[in-house]
């Protein structure tokens, strides 16, 4: 070829994007990880006679439940925004991606400020197994969505022309619907059993 670049070789008919298809394998290993999070949290549960643990405080329930909210509303904005992007519709798409970003970070924060009062009540990572397991699980969580935020913002970044491809997008917000969902498994298991 002379000064001509060639063109990527197309995808076959039938086969889901390859960033769909990479980010659905990071999802089954995270989940593995989450699951046994999760089991060591209700094995620890069921074997203690008194719950929280003697001199523990108990978890802030209102301000989490809000919280979970937040997060819903976030992944109800994201489906609007990919379909929006499916529609051709990118500045309204943008709005809404960077709408969801924003939605996760007020999760992030809110869930922050309840670290900070947790450590003032005497909650703290290293002072007890349950103080452990607690922030190992929304610890865990808080980072993938920290990693799904900076994912989407980067995605939708107005500093470039149009949006990424819809294969990425839609890999974004798969990735968005699991820390949602998985925030679903994780809040009744540790605020509410």
């Amino acid at each position: 070829m002379t000064g001509s670049t060639a063109a990527a070789p197309a995808r076959p008919v039938g086969l889901p994007p390859a960033a769909w298809v990479g980010t659905l394998f990071f999802i089954a290993a995270e989940t593995m990880v989450f699951a046994g999070l999760l089991f060591f949290f209700l094995a620890y549960r069921l074997w203690s006679p008194v719950w929280p643990p003697l001199g523990e405080p108990r978890l802030p329930l209102a301000v989490t439940v809000v919280n979970t909210a937040l997060l819903v509303a976030s992944a109800i904005v994201m489906r609007r925004a990919v379909g929006l992007a499916r529609g051709g519709l990118q500045a309204p798409a943008r709005r809404l991606f960077v709408v969801t970003g924003a939605l996760g970070w007020a999760f992030l924060t809110v869930q922050g400020s309840e670290w900070v009062r947790m450590v003032h009540w005497g909650l703290t990572a290293v002072g007890s197994p349950y103080g452990g397991i607690v922030y190992a699980l929304i610890g865990a969580h808080g980072l993938h969505v920290l990693g799904a935020v900076v994912w989407l913002l980067t995605l939708a970044s107005a500093g470039r022309p149009g949006l990424p491809p819809m294969a990425r997008l839609e890999a974004c917000a798969l990735y968005w619907y699991f820390v949602c969902g998985l925030w679903l498994v994780i809040f009744p298991v540790v605020y509410l059993i």
